[in-house]
């Protein structure tokens, strides 16, 4: 692939200017054009026919007369979910790639936050401090996270930068991924990963485990956190059954409101099977008021904000600039989707 020209941005929001400035000091060869896509048909047809590079959330091209120069797409999100049927999601001459680990320094602190707000009982703390009372003989103790364990599902990004934390608490780290890695190599991250965070020799495990869901989820774990992508072999596969494998867990969801049957989880809350919940997506989502989701039994319900940071942009602007001069230099890219897999 040769050095790109022109760079097509296509989001909902104004310019990151200094973003951009950055981009075109460390790329100067590059062209940068962005588009508010608020509205889907302010492209000119003359952009699209000489765009090389285009970083989008929503919006595609729609043929491939359309972008006869198009060589790379990036994805502004770590999920791929609205791409898969665009049109030109299965072009072999598109490299496509995604937001990987954009996500994973303000998703794993949205993550400890929660587990510390149960663990610590902030909630509970909070309204007693409105309410003015000090009940201090009314505080139980449920435990410290120094000696848990705590199960991912998934290890990419956002699981390796909140295992490092939770490790550093004293967590034991257990992770399930949808293929076995048995080296070394195998259990490297291909993600984009800030300085000082996550895992990315993937070291950090105590143990790897492939295949066999249930009998991970029998594996004695305290706090289980979901971080699998949304794709035809994850959507609704943790439900009763599921739960009742995890004997008085807490759970974590991170990845998409569809993998985790919501009615099931509502009545494991309800019944204790569970010992809490916090849930930055739902299924439905946006979650419906009145939604039994909303008031179930110790659960955190958030909506879908555990992603939003200030530094989003300045790290996609890494990745791109990493990821051209890889292209320059004739190296596989990091954050490449499978497509064959949906992620």
């Amino acid at each position: 692939m040769q050095s790109p020209g022109v760079l097509l941005i296509t989001i909902p929001f104004e310019p990151f200017e200094d973003c951009y400035a950055k981009l075109r000091r460390l790329q100067p060869e590059l062209e940068i054009l962005h588009y508010n896509t608020k509205d889907l048909d302010i492209v000119p047809p003359q952009v699209w026919a000489k765009t090389t590079i285009h970083l989008t959330l929503y919006l595609f091209p729609q043929s491939r007369e359309q972008v006869p120069r198009l060589k790379w797409v990036h994805l502004y999100s770590g999920g791929i979910n609205q791409a898969t049927n665009a049109p030109l999601f299965t072009d072999k001459e598109i490299v496509w790639t995604r937001n990987g680990g954009v996500h994973a320094p303000q998703i794993a602190e949205w993550v400890v936050s929660t587990l510390l707000a149960y663990f610590r009982q902030l909630p509970t703390l909070l309204k007693w401090q409105e309410s003015g009372t000090w009940r201090a003989q009314e505080y139980m103790s449920r435990g410290d996270l120094l000696g848990k364990t705590v199960g991912f599902l998934g290890y990419g990004a956002i699981a390796r930068h909140t295992a490092r934390i939770l490790a550093a608490c004293g967590m034991r780290v257990i992770v399930y991924t949808l293929h076995e890695k048995p080296t070394k190599e195998e259990r490297q991250s291909k993600t984009f990963t800030p300085e000082y965070t996550g895992d990315s020799k993937g070291e950090i495990p105590a143990e790897w485990h492939h295949g066999g869901l249930n009998e991970f989820l029998s594996l004695h774990i305290d706090v289980l956190v979901i971080s699998l992508p949304s794709t035809d072999k994850t959507r609704q596969s943790i439900g009763k059954e599921q739960f009742s494998k995890l004997k008085g867990a807490y759970v974590v969801n991170i990845a998409r409101g569809d993998i985790i049957k919501t009615e099931d989880l509502v009545d494991a809350l309800e019944d204790s099977t569970l010992l809490g919940a916090a849930l930055d997506v739902t299924d439905p989502e946006p979650l419906p008021p009145g939604h039994a989701l909303w008031s179930a039994k110790n659960a955190i319900v958030t909506p879908h904000i555990s992603g939003v940071s200030d530094e989003y942009m300045p790290r996609t602007i890494d990745i791109l600039d990493e990821n051209l001069n890889r292209l320059k230099a004739g190296k596989e890219l990091l954050n490449l989707i499978i497509r064959s897999e949906g992620y």
